[in-house]
């Protein structure tokens, strides 16, 4: 069935949208549709009212009794009501229940440490209050279990992250403002000079504050692939903080014996080879230009010497549930000290969503899912962060997990916005942390503007960073 929305209006309720988007595909939203789905909401005599109607779901009403003195709390808590109306209504209508329920953030545990102030059972709260699946409310608590002794809190405390949007060629499934090396070999001498400059900034922003750097990640994109003497540039301004420092190495086939020898003179202590599948087809399909072989390869030349993290996707192109499976078996015999399990999302921008790639919700990618969680518990690793994110098949997550005692602090800190980034790079985010408050500052996605505009990027991070 088709139908448009006609959401309540009121600003502070514009993502109530994501719960009807979330049950996409088993009902189509179409603003130009015949059939509607509307909600409105009213407050009186000390009550708020949520009313939805259809023409297709037919019309219901719900109230409950809530102060509208403290509106922070107001809006919070009258948001979170008509979240679960909505979703009541529709899995019922519809007949599906979705696996995080009502749940349409990025950061479920970020709820549970909330919950965690106010409920001595904040899993039993998810399971009953939002209707979260009791698989997944585990994997939620056992994040936040699991972040314990690693999740900063200090305001004292920072993290550096430096950006570089660069790849060897541009997957099927990415959204990220990345550019083909090959097609700007020329400019990276400019990107390089400039982001330099940036990352000095922000060293000398952190002495200046008296602040203290607790982790480092360097991301993309892949960082490797602008050469071992621009990656030694990028890095060498880094090495002198002794703390977790993460370069996403990424694409096997950009992980040379040159690479390695730049990451360990620079005191880069983890970095990522990211497999994404064991099936030479897939690998063809998606755009990654390396073989199986190298995979194996580039982890022989960093096993031992760094952390490694490998990242594996549920839902593929063309992926069955038994290649799937091969490649969580063939991650889980090289034992790395981190693997992450994504669910493919089909992002705005990326080839697969312009091909015409659909949501994927038949419950293979699930299936997918479940088991991937079963094998990486048996198989002694623990999950300690996760995400979320849109149009992600089978409404799933992204989890990392890691053996014990080998948890990412930065993907903590980031995932739980715990403390101040600062970022350096062409669409890197720096945040300003303070107590609930999160400011946010953003560099030119572009790395031609990056470069063009860098006197105006370093004189707004000195203002944006005035501890």
């Amino acid at each position: 069935m088709r139908v448009r929305l006609i959401p309540a209006e009121h600003d502070y309720l514009n993502d109530v949208q994501d719960v009807p988007r979330a049950f996409v595909p088993f009902m189509e939203i179409d603003g130009d549709a015949d059939n509607f789905l509307k909600w409105s909401c009213r407050y009186a005599d000390g009550r708020f009212f949520c009313s939805i109607e259809s023409d297709v779901f037919g019309n219901a009403e719900k109230s409950f009794a809530i102060s509208d003195a403290d509106v922070s709390v107001y809006k919070k808590y009258t948001k979170r009501f008509i979240k679960n109306f909505l979703y009541d209504f529709l899995a019922e209508k519809i007949g599906k229940k979705l696996p995080y329920g009502s749940l349409t953030g990025v950061r479920p545990t970020k709820l549970y440490y909330e919950l965690s102030e106010k409920t001595d059972n904040p899993y039993e709260y998810l399971i009953d209050e939002f209707h979260v699946e009791p698989a997944r409310a585990k994997i939620v608590r056992d994040c936040v279990k699991n972040q314990k002794g690693y999740k900063n809190s200090s305001d004292e405390n920072v993290a550096l992250f430096v950006n570089i949007p660069f790849c060897p060629t541009r997957c099927s499934y990415c959204s990220f403002i990345s550019t083909e090396i090959g097609r700007v070999k020329k400019q990276i001498p400019l990107y390089t000079e400039s982001l330099v400059e940036e990352i000095e900034l922000s060293k000398e922003l952190v002495k200046r504050a008296k602040k203290k750097v607790t982790s480092i990640y360097v991301g993309g994109g892949t960082p490797p692939a602008l050469g071992a003497e621009y990656l030694d540039k990028v890095l060498s301004p880094l090495k002198e903080y002794n703390v977790e420092f993460t370069v996403e190495a990424g694409r096997p086939d950009v992980i040379t014996d040159e690479i390695t020898d730049v990451l360990l003179r620079n005191n880069v202590t983890r970095v990522s080879v990211n497999p994404q599948t064991f099936k030479q087809s897939t690998l063809d399909l998606i755009g990654r230009k390396h073989t199986v072989e190298d995979i194996y390869t580039a982890y022989d030349r960093v096993r031992g010497r760094f952390d490694v993290n490998m990242d594996l996707i549920a839902g593929l192109p063309e992926e069955s549930f038994d290649d799937f499976a091969e490649s969580i078996e063939k991650t889980l015999d090289l034992r790395p000290e981190n693997i992450t399990v994504h669910t493919l999302s089909l992002k705005r921008g990326s080839v697969l969503t312009l091909s015409g790639a659909v949501k994927e919700a038949d419950g293979l990618i699930k299936d997918m899912g479940d088991f991937a969680i079963e094998k990486l518990y048996d198989a002694g690793y623990v999950p300690y962060y996760m995400y979320r994110q849109k149009n992600m098949a089978d409404n799933l997550e992204n989890v990392g997990y890691c053996l014990p005692k080998k948890q990412c602090v930065y993907n903590v800190d980031m995932m739980e916005e715990s403390i101040s980034v600062i970022g350096s790079g062409a669409g890197a985010m720096s945040k300003k942390i303070s107590g609930n408050r999160i400011d946010r500052l953003s560099d030119p996605k572009g790395f031609r503007e990056y470069v063009e505009r860098t006197d105006t990027i370093l004189r707004q991070k000195k203002e944006f960073f005035s501890f």
